[in-house]
Protein backbone atom coordinates (compact mmCIF):
# COMPACT_ATOMS: atom_id res chain seq x y z
CA UNK A 1 0.00 0.00 0.00
CA UNK A 2 1.32 3.33 -1.14
CA UNK A 3 1.49 6.41 1.63
CA UNK A 4 -0.81 7.84 -1.31
CA UNK A 5 -3.74 5.39 -0.15
CA UNK A 6 -3.41 6.38 3.78
CA UNK A 7 -4.47 9.22 5.35
CA UNK A 8 -1.43 11.30 6.00
CA UNK A 9 -0.51 14.10 8.43
CA UNK A 10 2.03 16.63 9.26
CA UNK A 11 3.42 13.85 12.04
CA UNK A 12 4.30 11.73 8.92
CA UNK A 13 6.44 14.40 7.48
CA UNK A 14 8.45 14.62 10.87
CA UNK A 15 11.84 13.25 10.79
CA UNK A 16 13.75 11.45 13.62
CA UNK A 17 16.31 14.29 13.42
CA UNK A 18 17.22 16.72 15.85
CA UNK A 19 16.48 19.89 14.61
CA UNK A 20 19.77 22.58 14.73
CA UNK A 21 18.57 26.00 14.02
CA UNK A 22 19.24 29.06 16.41
CA UNK A 23 16.55 29.33 18.73
CA UNK A 24 13.88 31.58 17.30
CA UNK A 25 15.04 31.30 13.77
CA UNK A 26 12.49 31.54 11.53
CA UNK A 27 12.94 28.59 9.68
CA UNK A 28 11.35 26.46 12.33
CA UNK A 29 7.88 28.32 11.54
CA UNK A 30 8.70 27.38 7.48
CA UNK A 31 9.55 23.56 8.10
CA UNK A 32 6.32 23.48 10.84
CA UNK A 33 4.31 24.56 7.23
CA UNK A 34 5.68 22.68 5.03
CA UNK A 35 4.65 19.41 7.04
CA UNK A 36 1.36 20.75 7.55
CA UNK A 37 1.00 21.37 3.77
CA UNK A 38 2.93 18.16 2.10
CA UNK A 39 -0.29 15.62 3.45
CA UNK A 40 -2.56 17.97 1.55
CA UNK A 41 -1.11 17.82 -1.64
CA UNK A 42 -2.01 14.10 -2.71
CA UNK A 43 0.97 13.07 -3.48
CA UNK A 44 2.85 10.22 -1.84
CA UNK A 45 4.90 10.42 0.90
CA UNK A 46 7.57 8.28 -1.50
CA UNK A 47 7.59 10.67 -4.30
CA UNK A 48 8.54 13.91 -2.57
CA UNK A 49 12.51 14.90 -2.59
CA UNK A 50 13.73 18.12 -1.11
CA UNK A 51 17.35 19.05 -2.40
CA UNK A 52 19.67 21.25 -0.75
CA UNK A 53 22.88 23.39 -1.26
CA UNK A 54 24.99 24.59 1.85
CA UNK A 55 23.90 26.87 4.50
CA UNK A 56 21.09 27.14 7.80
CA UNK A 57 18.06 26.14 5.51
CA UNK A 58 19.82 23.42 3.31
CA UNK A 59 19.37 21.19 6.44
CA UNK A 60 16.04 21.01 5.59
CA UNK A 61 15.79 17.39 4.08
CA UNK A 62 17.27 15.78 7.50
CA UNK A 63 13.94 17.10 9.09
CA UNK A 64 11.72 15.97 6.77
CA UNK A 65 10.87 12.55 6.53
CA UNK A 66 10.93 12.10 2.49
CA UNK A 67 13.61 11.24 -0.17
CA UNK A 68 16.57 13.69 0.48
CA UNK A 69 19.71 15.32 -1.00
CA UNK A 70 22.23 18.10 0.76
CA UNK A 71 24.07 18.90 -2.32
CA UNK A 72 26.93 21.34 -2.68
CA UNK A 73 27.10 25.13 -2.78
CA UNK A 74 25.21 26.55 -4.97
CA UNK A 75 24.36 23.46 -6.92
CA UNK A 76 20.86 22.35 -5.52
CA UNK A 77 18.80 23.69 -8.74
CA UNK A 78 21.00 22.12 -11.22
CA UNK A 79 20.76 18.81 -8.88
CA UNK A 80 16.92 18.89 -8.89
CA UNK A 81 16.73 19.78 -13.07
CA UNK A 82 18.62 16.19 -13.37
CA UNK A 83 16.15 14.77 -11.41
CA UNK A 84 12.95 16.14 -12.62
CA UNK A 85 14.03 15.19 -16.22
CA UNK A 86 14.73 11.68 -15.79
CA UNK A 87 11.88 11.22 -13.10
CA UNK A 88 9.32 14.01 -14.19
CA UNK A 89 6.69 12.03 -11.77
CA UNK A 90 8.30 13.46 -8.36
CA UNK A 91 7.47 16.42 -6.95
CA UNK A 92 10.79 18.23 -6.54
CA UNK A 93 11.53 20.83 -4.06
CA UNK A 94 14.58 22.95 -3.79
CA UNK A 95 15.26 24.38 -0.15
CA UNK A 96 18.06 27.25 -0.22
CA UNK A 97 19.28 30.62 1.50
CA UNK A 98 19.80 33.87 0.23
CA UNK A 99 23.90 33.08 0.07
CA UNK A 100 23.20 29.50 -1.46
CA UNK A 101 21.25 30.37 -4.32
CA UNK A 102 21.86 34.62 -4.94
CA UNK A 103 25.46 34.14 -4.76
CA UNK A 104 27.50 31.03 -6.20
CA UNK A 105 24.55 29.59 -7.51
CA UNK A 106 22.42 32.71 -8.66
CA UNK A 107 23.00 31.02 -12.01
CA UNK A 108 21.56 28.33 -11.90
CA UNK A 109 18.68 29.49 -9.93
CA UNK A 110 18.31 32.31 -12.83
CA UNK A 111 18.45 28.67 -15.35
CA UNK A 112 16.04 26.47 -13.09
CA UNK A 113 13.84 29.70 -13.62
CA UNK A 114 14.42 30.27 -17.06
CA UNK A 115 13.38 26.75 -18.04
CA UNK A 116 10.35 27.09 -16.08
CA UNK A 117 10.66 23.08 -14.78
CA UNK A 118 8.10 21.85 -12.82
CA UNK A 119 9.97 21.90 -9.77
CA UNK A 120 9.27 24.03 -6.23
CA UNK A 121 11.57 26.31 -4.42
CA UNK A 122 12.03 27.31 -1.26
CA UNK A 123 14.23 30.79 -0.40
CA UNK A 124 14.89 31.70 2.98
CA UNK A 125 16.06 35.13 2.84
CA UNK A 126 17.60 36.12 5.89
CA UNK A 127 19.92 38.71 4.64
CA UNK A 128 22.73 37.33 6.33
CA UNK A 129 25.09 34.24 5.89
CA UNK A 130 23.42 33.04 9.47
CA UNK A 131 25.56 29.96 9.49
CA UNK A 132 28.75 31.77 9.71
CA UNK A 133 27.50 34.35 11.90
CA UNK A 134 27.01 37.53 10.45
CA UNK A 135 28.79 37.75 7.26
CA UNK A 136 26.77 40.44 4.68
CA UNK A 137 24.94 38.20 2.01
CA UNK A 138 23.33 39.04 -1.53
CA UNK A 139 20.91 40.81 0.12
CA UNK A 140 22.04 42.52 3.08
CA UNK A 141 20.66 45.73 3.77
CA UNK A 142 23.89 48.34 2.51
CA UNK A 143 23.75 50.21 5.68
CA UNK A 144 23.85 46.64 7.73
CA UNK A 145 26.93 46.69 10.43
CA UNK A 146 28.26 43.37 11.42
CA UNK A 147 31.50 41.83 13.49
CA UNK A 148 31.99 39.46 11.15
CA UNK A 149 32.46 41.71 7.72
CA UNK A 150 34.67 44.67 7.10
CA UNK A 151 32.67 47.96 5.92
CA UNK A 152 34.47 47.89 2.90
CA UNK A 153 32.90 44.25 1.58
CA UNK A 154 29.42 46.39 1.55
CA UNK A 155 28.15 46.08 -2.28
CA UNK A 156 24.62 46.58 -3.42
CA UNK A 157 22.27 44.30 -2.73
CA UNK A 158 20.23 41.70 -4.87
CA UNK A 159 16.65 42.61 -5.61
CA UNK A 160 15.95 39.10 -5.55
CA UNK A 161 11.91 39.54 -7.07
CA UNK A 162 13.01 41.42 -9.79
CA UNK A 163 15.97 39.45 -10.91
CA UNK A 164 13.67 36.07 -10.32
CA UNK A 165 11.10 37.56 -12.46
CA UNK A 166 13.61 38.85 -15.67
CA UNK A 167 14.85 35.46 -15.99
CA UNK A 168 11.23 34.13 -16.74
CA UNK A 169 10.37 36.65 -19.31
Amino acid sequence: MSTLEQKLGKKDFVSDQDVRWCPGCGDYAVLSQVQKVLPELGVARENFVFISGIGCSSRFPYYVNTYGFHSIHGRAPAIATGLKATRPELSVWVVTGDGDALSIGGNHLIHVLRRNLDINILLFNNKIYGLTKGQYSPTSEVARTSTRAPPSSRSSRTATCSTTARSTT
